[in-house]
């Protein structure tokens, strides 16, 4: 894997924000700038993972910031508590393939299943069955009218 960028940030919080990205104003700039949603691989002191830009607010604003995920997210939750405020080497690696668990961590969305009359009358059998399973009282049952009496 070929080394792209270095710089330092700050460990402040449980994300990394840009403005806490020091010594490559370029770097800061490209991360800000990627879309939401985008994977790559940042080494934080030696240690090599897969991090997520993070998505835009609710108003379409960029969030300037990336997130842990898979491998990279328990190391960076054990750094926050350990080192909290400390200045750590970050280095921009080339981009990566990652494993199925940092795709899953990444929220990309499964593919959409076909609904077919098969499927519909399947689900709805699977429904209905559930009627005859759950809490049944054991006493008398009360109608509504002797409920408000009461």
């Amino acid at each position: 894997m070929r080394l792209l960028k270095m710089a330092t940030t700050t460990v402040s919080d449980f994300v990394i924000w840009t403005k806490h990205i020091h010594g490559d104003d370029a770097l800061a700039a490209h991360v800000a700038s990627l879309p939401a949603g985008e994977v790559l691989s940042l080494e934080i002191d030696g240690v090599e993972g897969p991090w997520r830009k993070m998505d835009d607010g609710k108003d379409g604003r960029p969030t300037p910031g990336l997130r842990p995920i898979g491998r990279a997210q328990a190391f960076w939750r054990d750094l926050y508590k350990t080192r909290r405020g400390d200045v750590v080497r970050l280095e921009v690696r080339e981009a990566a393939r990652f494993g199925v668990a940092e795709q899953g961590a990444a929220f990309v969305a499964p593919p959409r299943l076909e609904r077919t009359d098969d499927s519909r009358r399947a689900a709805l059998e699977a429904f209905l069955a559930l009627a005859g399973q759950g809490w049944r009282s054991e006493g008398r049952t009360l109608t509504r009218d002797e409920m408000h009496e009461r």
